[in-house]
């Protein structure tokens, strides 16, 4: 598939074209990055004021479709699931697009035994792959790298939409870049874009057993401790230190130069450089607000 027209499109995944039924999509992007020949999805007015002026198509609900009169749109009852469905009309493009494109590797790569780099990659120079290591599509390694045993890159994020009859898969249609001097240790898993990519940049190191998820960024020279992960589309700074332990919650910034304590359970964007650290006992979730109000108020 090529690509495929607004009204068919609508059709598949249960929605009303508006505009130019004949206009020819031929990708799913992101909304702040969607151009005239690809669709993107709004579910919350407060993406409206971030939308790519370019936009071929946007999927959205009848609220948000009257506010944008002159856009090309499918609406629906729910953006969310609609934009899973589309993510799977699009998804055999994907794969299409990487079965069809070898790999290219650069000197003095070293691969271990059992090790799998998948088709669509490109490997740097003096990258050693270690035992065991699963590289899918669509990854991008720079010089000097190291991927320690057991590491997974360019995986599923974590994404599906729920609905009355359970959870539906999110398509990943991204990959994963990684930038010059990384390292990445044993059994960690570095999941590849839902839409573009996730980024780590030159010079990071990743300890075993991380998890860095879907559109996530890593900004140079970061490090980041065992046990540590992150939920989706964070984006952390240059020159930070996670620890271990850490948690950190999906479609928040920390800034350059921030240490995060082990354990702890950020919550919130971090735009000041500092040493941060927070850890509380388990409780049930309405003791827990209490909590953190008393906290407040007596601070």
């Amino acid at each position: 598939m090529e690509s495929i027209t607004l009204e068919k499109l609508a059709n598949l995944i249960g929605g009303t074209p508006l505009g130019s039924f004949d206009l020819q999509l031929s990708n799913l992007q992101d909304s702040k990055e969607c151009d005239e020949h690809s669709v993107c999805y709004l579910k919350d007015k407060k993406f409206i004021d971030t939308l790519s002026s370019n936009a071929g198509a946007v999927i959205t609900n009848q609220e948000l479709a009257d506010q944008l009169t002159e856009q090309n749109l499918i609406v629906v009852d729910d953006p969310y699931l609609a934009y899973a469905g589309a993510s799977k009309v699009f998804f055999q493009k994907y794969n299409n697009e990487n079965d069809s494109t070898e790999s290219v590797f650069g000197k003095n790569v070293i691969i271990g035994q059992n090790s799998v780099v998948n088709s669509n990659c490109q490997i740097g120079n003096n990258v050693v792959i270690h035992d065991n290591v699963s590289i899918y599509s669509r990854t991008k390694i720079g010089d000097n790298c190291i991927i320690h045993s057991g590491t997974v890159i360019g995986s599923d994020g974590f994404g599906y939409a729920p609905s009355t009859d359970g959870w539906n898969k999110i398509e990943h249609l991204g990959g994963v870049e990684i930038g010059k001097n990384v390292e990445i240790g044993a059994k960690s898993a570095v999941d590849r874009g839902a839409l573009g990519n996730t980024i780590i940049e030159d010079g990071v190191k990743i300890d075993n057993h991380v998890h860095v998820a879907h559109n996530s960024f890593i900004g140079e020279n970061t490090a980041i401790a065992g046990q540590s992960g992150m939920a989706g589309s964070v984006k952390i700074g240059k020159n930070c230190q996670i620890a271990g332990q850490v948690g950190i919650v999906g479609h928040i910034e920390i800034a350059d130069n921030v240490i995060v304590m082990a354990k702890t359970l950020v919550t919130k964007s971090l735009n000041e450089p500092g040493v941060y650290s927070g850890v509380m006992p388990i409780q049930k979730h309405k003791e827990s607000l209490k909590f953190i109000a008393k906290i407040k108020n007596d601070g």
